[in-house]
């Protein structure tokens, strides 16, 4: 399988358990899951990753990230999307090399022109001097938390505010009695991902599509590699012409 959407009319929050504990994510008011991923003209594989809370543990590294950003002030609170919230985005797209969604709006709804939030979502804001300089957002089910998405402003990228306000989330599940984090997928040669596999390393996990289990992350043997466009056709779809590729 290389790609699939499920558009509910609404999500229960043990449905959302059910979906992201078998490899599904949201995008948007839909879920999607995938094996593969597009970045820079190359095909990756994507592997999914969720944290067992029952197994986390406070360590140096979000110690060192708290005292570094001990001026800051940090807000949770049920999601909303302002255009304060609007216009750090657009900074921080001129900061990344990669394609994100085109706004906030876009990100949690979709191309929808509705308001209606399908999901239980909230916000881990950081505010410096009266400003938002960064905010994420993440989905509540039954058991289980999502990650969607963490963005910042440019000038404070020495403060790691993006794996900081991960980690905020994390607390603020495993503080609910929450027993699972789900950040996402990695994408193995693709570096810009890698710092997911050392947030909350100790319970971290891996869902593996052969078997559809997850695995210690300890267990995963590098599987996959990326193929240009062109490899990539001819190995998976053999019948469809390659000219123009």
């Amino acid at each position: 399988m290389l790609e699939e959407f499920y558009y509910p009319e609404q999500i229960l929050p043990e449905e959302l358990d059910h979906l992201l504990a078998q490899g599904w994510y949201r995008m948007g008011q839909s879920l999607f899951t995938t094996d593969y991923v597009l970045f820079d003209e190359r095909i990756y594989p994507a592997i999914w990753l969720r944290n067992d809370l029952n197994q986390y543990r406070e360590g140096k590294t979000i110690q060192k990230l708290r005292k570094r950003n001990q001026a800051f002030q940090i807000r949770f609170q049920k999601a909303r999307i302002t255009p304060e919230h609007e216009w750090l985005y657009r900074q921080y797209q001129k900061g990344i090399p990669f394609l994100v969604s085109s706004s906030v709006h876009q990100l949690l709804l979709g191309y929808g022109l509705g308001e209606q939030d399908l999901f239980n979502t909230y916000e881990i804001s950081i505010i410096h001097n009266n400003h938002l300089i960064a905010s994420s957002y993440f989905d509540i089910g039954a058991n289980s938390a999502e990650g969607i998405s963490a963005f910042y402003h440019p000038a404070y990228r020495t403060c790691s505010l993006g794996k900081y306000m991960i980690y905020l989330q994390i607390q603020v599940c495993h503080g609910n009695g929450l027993r699972w984090y789900y950040p996402g997928y990695f994408v193995p040669g693709y570096k810009q991902l890698e710092y997911k596999l050392d947030i909350g390393r100790e319970c971290l996990s891996y869902f593996d599509k052969k078997d559809m289990q997850w695995h210690g992350i300890e267990k995963y043997n590098g599987q996959g590699v990326s193929l240009d466009m062109r490899n990539f056709m001819q190995q998976y779809f053999p019948q469809f012409p390659q000219e123009g590729l």
